[in-house]
């Protein structure tokens, strides 16, 4: 009968303590699922991705309850909760809110910018940030950011990556990221819109992705920035980007701290409309 007790209590433990908090994140504007959208703890490497339906499932049970659990997604306001508030609530919906564009786009003339292409432009076959995957989603955990000096207005128009390796038994779904600067390190991602796509091996040509902006409102006002990428699906198989040496470059894992590298940096230019030095009349 001793013995039986001693089960029933560990049970009881076991279930109090086991926090796996599964739920859906939706858009507020109209009350769409949000699939691959990042889900996680501020400050740590722990976290979970929504699926296609934007169902996520994540484990808390060993994380300290007075931090937040945050999502954050370019084109929508974070949300934050306290874990501890977050766990005892009865709905796990999370309710993200779009962003509003309160900045009137201004009509680019010819003559008062001009077209750049900037960033790293390697190709090299060598030299390669790669991930080897067996189907889980572990490639999603990473997300890459480089920095971009800037002193001008400009509108970013495409993002190129010059991809070193491709072979996947799917395609891979990517999402981008713009983010101010705050720091000399990725601050507040300022989209107005998401920035998802997905890769195919048909749309990688002469060893580059583009993703085509035009479409987009992406405005960078005298500032410094920063442009990231991160795989959002599992797949099996090769992939990777061409590489530069020498090169900065910002990793994390979910909503952990940024850390700097300097050995290397992942293949990443862009297309942009630059505002024009005005040139002096005396």
């Amino acid at each position: 009968m001793k013995i039986k007790f001693i089960f029933f209590s560990l049970l009881l433990f076991s279930f109090v303590n086991a926090q796996v908090i599964s739920g859906k994140i939706i858009s507020s504007e109209n009350n769409q699922v949000i699939p691959y959208a990042r889900i996680g703890v501020e400050n740590e490497n722990i976290g979970a991705l929504t699926d296609e339906n934007g169902n996520y499932s994540i484990d808390l049970s060993t994380i300290d309850q007075s931090k937040k659990i945050i999502v954050q997604l370019g084109g929508y306001n974070s949300f934050e909760q306290n874990i501890k508030d977050f766990i005892h609530s009865n709905n796990h919906t999370i309710i993200l809110k779009e962003k509003v564009n309160e900045i009137a786009e201004l009509k680019i003339a010819p003559k008062t910018f001009e077209s750049k292409n900037i960033g790293v432009k390697s190709k090299a076959k060598n030299m390669l940030y790669g991930f080897s995957s067996n189907g889980s989603n572990q490639t999603a955990y990473r997300e890459f950011a480089i920095p971009f000096s800037n002193k001008k207005r400009l509108k970013i128009e495409k993002i190129h990556l010059n991809i070193a390796k491709f072979k996947t038994d799917k395609p891979i779904v990517l999402n981008f990221n713009i983010y101010s600067n705050k720091n000399k390190q990725p601050g507040e991602s300022i989209l107005l819109e998401n920035l998802t796509t997905e890769l195919t091996a048909d749309k990688i040509i002469d060893g580059t992705f583009t993703f085509d902006l035009n479409d987009y409102s992406v405005w960078i006002d005298k500032e410094d920035f920063y442009v990231s990428v991160q795989v959002m699906s599992g797949f099996k198989g090769d992939f990777g980007f061409s590489a530069a040496l020498l090169r900065t470059v910002f990793e994390r894992t979910f909503y952990s701290n940024w850390e700097k590298i300097i050995a290397g940096s992942p293949a990443i230019n862009i297309d942009v409309k630059i505002e024009k030095e005005k040139r002096s009349t005396t």
